[in-house]
């Protein structure tokens, strides 16, 4: 990553030391805050992100929670740099959380900055954005379920000083925290989070000073071309077109509908254009995010399966444009409200971004072993009630987060991780919990057959099943994701399991006799027999003889699940991570009352399966036209170029014709949806459609499509989409994209 392009007097070791040096200062910086702070939020979650950057707002280095929430940071530094020209000095201390005007992700996020000068000019910023204990608004914990504005939701402030020129605003402090209800805890926080800030401006001070400020702003400069450089090199190996990819999000708070964003890429050269256009309108309710997410959106992506190696600085936004539609769940308008942001159209943003990624990917062998689905989603609820020492509180169980991650192209998924985006983020031990909070927890274990199928498995999530302890009760508020829509897969995997929350009532009883006899807790059983409250709610409470369950979601599946090897699917059913009764139906393997493989009926039924696969109906005799975003069903021109591989099982010729990559069949010209002309199913999304566990929505305004090869019967891809929407069409030439020669 380095080079000459500071000038002759270009000095690479130094680069790398200060780049390091400032790395681990933000490292600091975050222990620091959880030192100080002691919240749960920072302590058992690390929900907050310290970065430096350059003097105009551009990132230079970031550790975070989510990439998104470290590329936050430049939205407050570049609105102060409006806000206070020429009243900029030394010992400024800048606040805001108001995402439309200056903020983090969502108003839960309180950023701080503070410019680093050398003399009397500003040469860099330092800052910290962290999620503090309590932001106002009209429910505890700050999620609004309720369709609302965002007037009504948190108390939200624009940049202003914490500190004028070293002097301390406690007129600042005490207005915001006048709105909260837990004033002194969210005053540690910010007090940390300040503190923090001013650690970091301290090493920074101390580092241009030992360097010189010229030596060090040339470097910062160079670091931030070379990291373009770097990325318009990686473009440029991957094939030209346009790439299509979704994520739905369910549930404003009111109308359990379904929100659906949707990315296109347009690749071309070593130019990249993430567009959004297509994205529903934002929502009255809690999914939206504004213009700093939708870009946060395309940085996580491009620093996790395009670019995970390079330096994640702002030099990898330089050879992409964003295009997000203003009034769109990305891209909200005030006074839509967003906060929730972070989990949904800051999370979900990046799951379509990563759909589209795979087909683009998919061209270039070096990068094509990074394609990943989307990995676990945020499901939480908050809980509040008093502590068990007598003291206001409320929480959450992190436990929601932790689904499987996504398998890819060499491996299967691994168990319990976040989202892709959280680089920094843990689950942290049941005894911290227990003694953070009024909890015991009964049990937590990796959920079986949650796992997406695929040629390999997607991760398994966790589950948890806990009791208010040494309180009364504790009331809820519930905040689902994937209750209901499951996530896209790679290259004909199926989704990963849906999550839940449940309110086991009076199981404590059959508890307490379960560890007389020193008995393994049916889990599962109290899980079938519990409360299901929709994917948004509140007005929910348990109480020390009820239990409360919650599972995250599972990890999607990489490639036709009927080529997974067979001893691969014992070992599972071996584990625990696969029950013999999914082996068979979702795998098609066969084993005996020993676990072992019977290999005569395991290829029989899979032959079967493939008969089966290719006697579909073709998906122009199957599947809406929708309103033609899929491609019409007709027979066009391919366009002739270079061969292009889109999937495991899928590929252009040099004529231009889309081919099984496994048996040769020809499935269509490139000019059209190849998936018109594959066999094809469509079911709703339930347990039975995409083979693992996910609540069905009685609405069936979600399907499932399974696309197969008429030739050989493999399963060369799948996809969720909105009930009547023509096939997404994935992947098109530049020429077809921009409509020439029609």
């Amino acid at each position: 990553m380095n080079d000459r392009r500071g000038g002759e007097d270009w000095d690479p070791v130094l680069s790398e030391i200060l780049y390091n040096y400032e790395l681990t200062m933000n490292r600091e910086m975050g222990r620091a805050l959880v030192n100080l702070s002691g919240s749960f939020l920072f302590v058992s979650a690390s929900d907050f992100a310290c970065g430096c950057l350059d003097a105009e707002g551009n990132i230079l280095t970031t550790i975070s929670w989510s990439l998104q929430m470290g590329y936050a940071i430049s939205n407050t530094v570049r609105h102060s740099l409006e806000r206070f020209a020429g009243d900029l000095r030394p010992g400024d201390v800048i606040f805001a959380n108001d995402p439309y005007e200056g903020g983090g992700l969502h108003s839960h996020d309180v950023v701080v900055v503070a410019p680093v000068f050398d003399g009397e000019e500003i040469l860099m910023w330092v800052g910290v954005s962290a999620h503090v204990t309590d932001v106002g608004g009209a429910v505890p914990g700050g999620y609004s379920v309720e369709h609302s504005e965002v007037f009504g939701e948190n108390v939200r402030f624009t940049p202003v000083k914490f500190y004028d020129a070293g002097k301390f605003r406690q007129d600042v402090l005490d207005a915001f925290l006048t709105n909260t209800r837990l004033p002194e805890a969210t005053e540690i926080d910010l007090k940390a989070i300040t503190g923090a800030v001013w650690m970091g401006k301290e090493r920074c001070a101390a580092m241009i000073e030992q360097h010189g400020g010229a030596t060090v702003r040339k470097i910062h400069a160079a670091q931030i071309v070379n990291a373009a450089t770097a990325f318009r090199e990686r473009l440029s190996h991957l094939p030209d077109g346009a790439y299509a990819g979704a994520a739905h999000m369910e549930h404003d708070g009111e109308d359990d509908k379904i929100y659906t964003i949707r990315a296109t890429l347009i690749k071309e050269g070593s130019q990249l254009t993430v567009d959004y256009t297509g994205t529903d309108e934002q929502a009255p309710g809690v999914l939206n995010g504004t213009a700093v997410g939708a870009i946060g959106d395309a940085m996580a992506a491009l620093g996790t399966v395009y670019a995970p190696e390079l330096p994640f600085n702002e030099g990898l936004l330089e050879p992409v444009t964003v295009i997000a539609p203003a009034g769109t769940l990305v891209n909200a308008r005030k006074p839509a409200p967003i906060s929730g942001a972070t989990v949904y159209a800051s999370w979900f943003g990046t799951d379509a971004i990563l759909e589209a990624s795979n087909y683009l990917l998919a061209g270039d062998p070096e990068a094509a072993v990074r394609r990943s689905g989307p990995w676990g989603s945020w499901t939480f609820a908050w809980l509040q009630g008093p502590n068990q020492y007598g003291d206001p509180w409320f929480w959450n169980v992190f436990s929601g987060g932790s689904g499987g991650a996504s398998a890819v192209e060499a491996r299967d998924g691994e168990n319990a991780m976040m989202g892709i985006q959280t680089i920094d983020a843990f689950i942290p031990n049941v005894e911290e919990y227990e003694i953070q909070s009024p909890v015991l927890f009964l049990d937590t274990r990796f959920s079986p057959d949650t796992g997406g199928a695929g040629r390999n498995r997607g991760g398994l999530a966790l589950e948890s099943l806990c009791t208010p302890y040494d309180t009364e009760r504790w009331d809820i508020v519930v905040f689902h994701n994937r209750l209901t829509a499951p996530s896209s897969a790679v290259c004909g995997g199926q989704p990963g399991a849906g999550a839940a929350i449940r309110f086991a009532h009076d199981a404590m009883p059959s508890v307490h006799d379960h560890w007389d006899k020193r008995e393994e807790l049916p889990v599962h059983e109290y899980a079938a027999a519990a409360e299901q409250p929709p994917a948004r709610g509140r007005g929910y409470s348990v109480t020390p003889e009820d239990a409360y369950y919650i599972r995250a979601t599972g990890g999607p599946g990489f490639g036709d699940p009927l080529l997974r090897e067979p001893a691969h699917v014992a070992e599972d059913i071996a584990r625990g991570y696969v029950s013999i009764e999914a082996a068979e139906k979702v795998y098609g393997v066969c084993v005996d009352a020993d676990g072992a493989v019977d290999e005569s009926a395991t290829e029989g039924l899979r032959e079967e399966r493939r008969v089966a696969r290719r006697e579909l109906p073709l998906g122009h005799e199957a599947l809406p036209l929708g309103d033609g975003s899929g491609g019409e069903p007709i027979y066009r021109e391919p366009v002739a170029g270079e061969p292009q591989v889109l999937g495991e099982s899928l590929a252009i010729d040099a004529a231009g014709r889309y081919r099984c990559r496994r048996c040769e069949h020809d499935f269509a010209a490139n000019s059209t949806n190849w998936k018109w002309w594959a066999a094809t199913d469509e079911e709703p999304v339930s347990a039975d459609s995409i083979g693992a566990p996910i609540l069905e929505r009685p609405q069936h305004d979600l399907v499932f499509r399974r696309y197969c090869c008429p030739g050989c019967g493999v399963q060369v891809d799948t996809e969720v989409a909105p009930a009547g929407e023509a096939p997404r069409w994935n992947f098109r030439p530049l020429s077809v994209y921009r409509g020439e020669g029609k």
